[in-house]
This record gives C-alpha cells, structure tokens and sequence, in this order.
C-alpha cells in the first residue's frame, strides 16, 4: 500500500528535490498537488501525471485520501499550512526554518505530537554522507570531548540585485539567518548537543529590486555569522554567506572543522560529487587522513560514491524524503521532527535579536 501523499508548493526546489524522490520511491504515490499559481500547478501536475491538480492549499488539504502533505511554501505560510494538515490527521514535513518565531513553531511541534503524526524538518545536510559519517565518529568517541567547531556555508544566490521573497522579512522573517542558518543551527546541535547561547552579526551588500507590488521594505542580510556555546561548554562558529563565489556547478560548498580533546575532523561537500571526510588523533601521527565514508552510510549511491547528490542520494538514495514516506507507512515518528524545529525556531529569533545588538550573546 503506497503512502498517498499531498505536495503544497511549485517551486524549483519541489521539482528538484521532492517531486523527483517521492516518484522514485516505491512506497509513495503522488496524489495531489497545488500551488499560489493554478497555471503553474497544472502545468508541474501534467509533467509529473499527479491525477489532481488543486486550486487551493485548502482543497488539497481537503482531499480525503491523503495520508501525508510535504509543505514547500514561503515561510510565513508554515504555521497555518501545518496545523491545517495536523488538524486533519495528516503526517507533514515542513520546510525550514519552521515558522516565523519560536511561539508558532512550538504550537505546531505541540499539535504533530497530541495528533501522534510523523513530521518532519528537512535539515538536509543532516542527511549528508559526510555529515552521517562525521556524527558517527563523533559518537564513536573520534574526538573524544568536544572542544569547538566551525561550520561555512557558501553560496552565491544574493549575488544579484533581483527581489527575492528569502530576504524580505515580512515573508522569510530574516535573511539567510533563517535560510542558511537554520541548517548550520541543527547541525551544530546535531553534533556537539544543545545549544546554550547564540550571538550573531550580519551584513547585506546589496540594494535589491522592489517588490512585485511595489510596497517599499528593507532587505534582510544575506552574509551571518554565529557564535555558539554548547551546554557542555564547547564552541562554534557558524559561517552563512550567499554572496560568496564559488565556481562549482552548484554554487556552494559546506566545510566542517570539529576539534575534541582526542582528535580533529574535517569534512566537505559540494552538493556535486564530492563527499569527503579526514581526521587525525591527538594519540596518533598526523598529517590528517581522509576517513572512507561507510558503505551502509552512502546506502543505495552507486559503488559507494556521489556522482550527483541531488540523485544518488536524494532521489534515488532514499534519504529525507524516502525516511519521512517509510515512518508514515510504519506508523512510527522520524528526525528531524517539529520538536527539533522549534528548538532551531528559538535559536533563531535568539540569532535574530543579537544580529540587532551587533552580536551581544544571548542565552535561550
């Protein structure tokens, strides 16, 4: 019995990523779609034959065979979309950064859990080979007590001065902060554990075309950077930038450095084919060696090896989307879920408020 499962967002990220992983996988099936455009929602039903195109968020909420909907809609959407869906017994993966602030995404953590429905966040670089193979070693003991780390980010999509709904605040609720900086919030959490205070700076470099209506707004930023501390006492440093130069295919690339009292990891990925992960031990020789990602890590990639992220993992891999289709069917829960979200909601608007003090630390 396939997962029946309702998609809410047209855009290019729902054609890259979830449209393409939902109909490679076995268990699931396409029922409905719907988008701000119905134009634009016929046309993305008629090329990926899903039988119902809807006029509306609410009709397809509405459409009685759903089992699941995945939310890919702009950011100020998220919380009525979500408990809509809730409301109706349906599982939902949710885009990040969850919701607005940290009151909504912690009512619709609530609701998923009294509903007792799967939901989940798509932090998707928790689903990274490299970011798996670099939270296993850490688990192992590899580093042994965590000390600090340092996670970059670059892109270069804020590059050009066209209005984009991701740094208009009144929509996105911040900048990359909320964009980008969700992702490296989760996973700094992810690897060294709960987050005990935030600070952050930001810079924008851009004066960006107006809005489609016109109505006159400030630009949020599109370059952060974060620091840190862990309840255990360790730091970070998280780097988001969307005006950096890259010259990859994809325009961005992720580093991860991860210092302990027993060893160093690095890592990087560049959503192309390269997934790469080296340590060295504090007990042993340097220089740092690469670490050969598991083969139960890279899962169904061919021979153990990225040659497209986007399809060996994502699509054909199974992994976010395929975990979130396999915990409907079994009845079970799955991670990231809307708990996660939330706490990464609450970092946020903490991030937010010390970007307004120039990076006064908060803690939260």
């Amino acid at each position: 019995m396939s997962v029946r499962v309702g998609v809410i967002g047209t855009s290019w990220w729902t054609d890259s990523m979830y449209l393409p992983a939902l109909e490679a996988h076995e268990g699931a099936e396409v029922a409905a779609i719907a988008g701000r455009t119905y134009s634009s929602t016929v046309e993305m039903a008629r090329r990926w034959n899903i039988p119902i195109a809807a006029r509306s968020a609410e009709q397809l909420l509405d459409e009685p065979s759903l089992d699941a909907v995945i939310i890919a809609t702009s950011n100020d959407s998220h919380h009525r979309l979500a408990l809509a869906a809730l409301d109706r017994g349906l599982a939902v993966l949710c885009e990040k950064p969850l919701a607005l602030n940290a009151e909504d995404a912690r009512e619709m953590a609530a609701t998923a859990t009294t509903r007792g429905v799967a939901s989940m966040v798509p932090f998707t670089y928790r689903f990274m080979p490299t970011s798996r193979w670099v939270k296993r070693l850490i688990d192992d003991g590899y580093i042994g007590r965590p000390y600090h780390l340092n996670l970059r980010y670059n892109a270069g999509f804020a590059r050009n001065t066209d209005y984009a709904w991701r740094f208009d605040p009144a929509i996105a609720g911040s900048g990359i902060l909320g964009d980008l900086g969700s992702h490296w919030l989760d996973m700094a959490r992810w690897f060294f554990g709960e987050i005990s205070a935030v600070g952050a700076v930001g810079s924008r470099f851009h004066d960006r075309a107006p809005r489609p209506d016109a109505v006159p707004y400030e630009p949020a930023e599109e370059l952060a950077t974060l620091t840190v501390r862990f309840a255990s006492g360790a730091h970070g440093t998280l780097q988001v930038s969307a005006v950096s130069h890259e010259g990859t295919a994809m325009g961005q690339t992720h580093w991860y450095d991860l210092h302990g009292e027993a060893g160093t990891l690095y890592a990087f990925n560049d959503w192309e084919s390269t997934q790469l992960v080296r340590g060295v031990r504090a007990d042993g020789a340097g220089p740092p060696a690469e670490l050969p990602i598991p083969y139960d890590i890279w899962g169904t990639a061919r021979r153990g090896a990225v040659h497209d992220t986007y399809r060996d993992v994502f699509r054909s891999g199974g992994a976010m989307v395929g975990d979130f289709v396999e915990a409907v069917a079994s009845g079970e829960l799955c991670a990231p879920d809307f708990g996660d979200g939330a706490r990464i909601q609450e970092l946020l608007d903490a991030a937010i408020a010390s970007a307004a003090t120039d990076g006064r630390m908060i803690e939260v």
